[in-house]
């Protein structure tokens, strides 16, 4: 006869993260993630906002210089 291995799932009060019981490291975590996050963001759109190059042609009062 073979053995069958039964595997139990956890209930939720045995999950770290259950009912606002997270470490404080984990916590930090998350904040470092959402803020890192926030930054690269805000990096990107300032760079993108202030590298665009305008295709127009630009002539000085009707006089074109060769």
């Amino acid at each position: 006869m073979k053995n069958i291995e039964v595997t139990v799932e956890p209930t939720l009060e045995k999950i770290e993260d259950y009912d606002g019981k997270e470490s404080k490291e984990k916590k930090m975590m998350i904040w470092i993630v959402i803020l890192t996050g926030l930054l690269i963001g805000a990096l990107y759109g300032i760079i993108g906002s202030n590298s665009s190059v305008s295709d127009a042609l630009s002539v000085n009062s009707g006089i074109v210089k060769y």
